[in-house]
């Protein structure tokens, strides 16, 4: 029997399968073979996939991402471009080669064969990025962005020709330390190379007195200049001793003003609380009342057996201890001289000229009686001060909290009242004669407590009419500086400015 020994279509098919499939493995080995001299599929430098490139291409696809492309700063609406080399941001590519070569070499060869020819790529670690900057050189590159693009703070300033201030607007400042770190995260990020500095509202700063000095000096220059007159003011902010001194080592006339040392003077001498009576006559003497009989009556209290002219000396050497060598009284109120006595000598009235005409029996400066005024207040307050350490052993606070509150309830509704809201409570004594009209206080202000004491002269004769709108005005413009955030401006301001 015969047999065929010529292959049939079957294994022809076979044979031809065979090949065909060897064909496609030695072919795909090749390819393999081919991709084990570059970087595996999947493997990422620094987040920058350099699968199937070489260490040439690696090294240039991560520049490109990281030192090629520039991190987007935005500050408010405004962007601007930081070059990585701005920063000095380089690469350490030896350390980042060296983990990408070890994950191509690492890899055995038929595991990976087999991945490969499946299309599932044998895993391999990433390699992080291995990078720095200099901080420093970041530093400067935002110092100079925040040089051209801030907005300053416009602090306030005086208004010409008024008694009011134009206030500040805020302005924005960059954080550049709390930027850095958007900043830098940027840097470090292959994509999404955009960060945001911090930037923070800038408000005015509070101006110092000097601000204040300037738009009252400017005012009462012109006062001075009309009238041929003095203008004296004394400021001081009780929070920070701050002062303003304009002619307030003048010597001036103290009339009603000397009503506050012999009322304090009147505590001091008593060697128990005050009886009705001399509640009476101090309240007289340091509210409204025009007259003065009380004060007189005071120094007759002070002084031993009933002598008024020992009460005046008395309260004379109370204000020398307390260092206000420019204040004394000689007399009783609408009295000369006493007999063989004459007008003390002091530094305020033995300069050359003296503008402000003093009363040879009773003279002060505005800056004794402000500097008082603070004494009182400091003891008032519990914070001591020169009172009860020129006086100890006796009960301070009850008695300027006592004299406080007689001032404040002296309401006249002009001068200095005049320059505050009516809800304002203001401690004041105030007083005139023909050629002197003053007024000084303490203002308890939502902004901060102050003194002001304010003295204007004119020769032979000052009208009502020129210094009651003057010293409000002073006022107002010290409430104002006090309280910048909400500013006093009634009717009669408003119109003014």
């Amino acid at each position: 029997m015969n047999r065929n020994s010529a292959p049939g279509l079957g294994q022809w098919i076979t044979v031809s399968l065979m090949v065909v499939v060897s064909m496609f493995l030695l072919y795909k080995l090749y390819q393999y073979a081919g991709t084990r001299t570059t970087y595996p599929t999947g493997l990422t430098i620094g987040g920058v996939d350099v699968g199937g490139l070489t260490e040439e291409e690696a090294r240039a696809a991560v520049t490109k991402q990281y030192l090629d492309t520039a991190v987007s700063l935005f500050h408010g609406e405004n962007s601007f471009d930081l070059m990585p080399a701005q920063a000095e941001f380089t690469l350490d590519f030896d350390t980042m080669l060296t983990g990408a070569e070890t994950e191509r070499t690492g890899q055995y060869f038929w595991p990976g064969f087999w991945g490969y020819l499946w299309g599932r790529p044998y895993e391999v670690d990433p390699v992080p990025l291995v990078a720095s900057h200099n901080r420093d050189a970041l530093r400067n590159v935002l110092e100079e962005i925040r040089s051209v693009v801030d907005l300053p703070a416009q602090p306030p300033q005086p208004i010409p020709g008024s008694m009011s201030f134009q206030y500040g607007s805020p302005g924005t400042e960059t954080n550049v330390e709390a930027s850095f770190a958007d900043i830098e995260a940027a840097l470090y990020r292959p994509t999404l190379r955009q960060a945001r500095l911090v930037v923070e509202p800038k408000e005015p700063e509070r101006p110092n007195m000097n601000l204040l000095a300037r738009l009252l000096v400017n005012r009462l220059q012109v006062y001075e200049q009309d009238t041929g007159g003095m203008a004296s003011v004394f400021i001081m902010d009780l929070n920070t001793g701050a002062e303003i001194n304009i002619n307030s080592s003048e010597s001036v006339s103290a009339i009603d003003l000397m009503k506050i040392p012999i009322v304090l003077e009147t505590y001091h001498s008593l060697d128990q609380l005050p009886t009705l009576s001399q509640r009476q006559l101090i309240s007289d003497t340091l509210v409204v009342n025009p007259e003065h009989t009380s004060a007189n009556e005071l120094l007759a209290v002070i002084g031993a057996e009933g002598d008024a002219v020992a009460g005046a000396a008395q309260v004379t050497a109370a204000m020398q201890r307390l260092g206000l060598v420019n204040t004394f009284i000689m007399a009783p109120y609408d009295a000369g001289l006493p007999a063989g006595q004459r007008t003390p000598e002091t530094p305020a009235n033995t300069v050359e000229v003296l503008r402000a005409n003093p009363s040879p029996t009773m003279q002060t400066t505005a800056e004794d009686i402000g500097t008082l005024l603070s004494m009182i207040y400091y003891c008032a307050t519990g914070q001591g001060g020169a009172l009860p350490a020129a006086f100890p052993g006796q009960e301070w606070q009850r008695e300027c909290l006592e004299m406080l509150d007689y001032m404040q309830q002296n309401k006249i509704g002009s001068l200095l009242e005049e320059g505050v809201p009516t809800e304002v409570n203001v401690a004041h004594r105030h007083g005139w004669t023909g050629d002197t009209h003053v007024d000084a206080g303490i203002v308890f202000s939502p902004g901060g407590d102050y003194i002001l004491v304010e003295v204007l002269y004119k020769p032979e004769w000052l009208e009502w009419e020129v210094s009651a709108p003057l010293m409000a005005d002073v006022s107002r413009a010290a409430y104002n500086y006090f309280n910048l955030d909400a500013p006093y401006l009634n009717e009669t301001s408003a119109a003014n400015n």
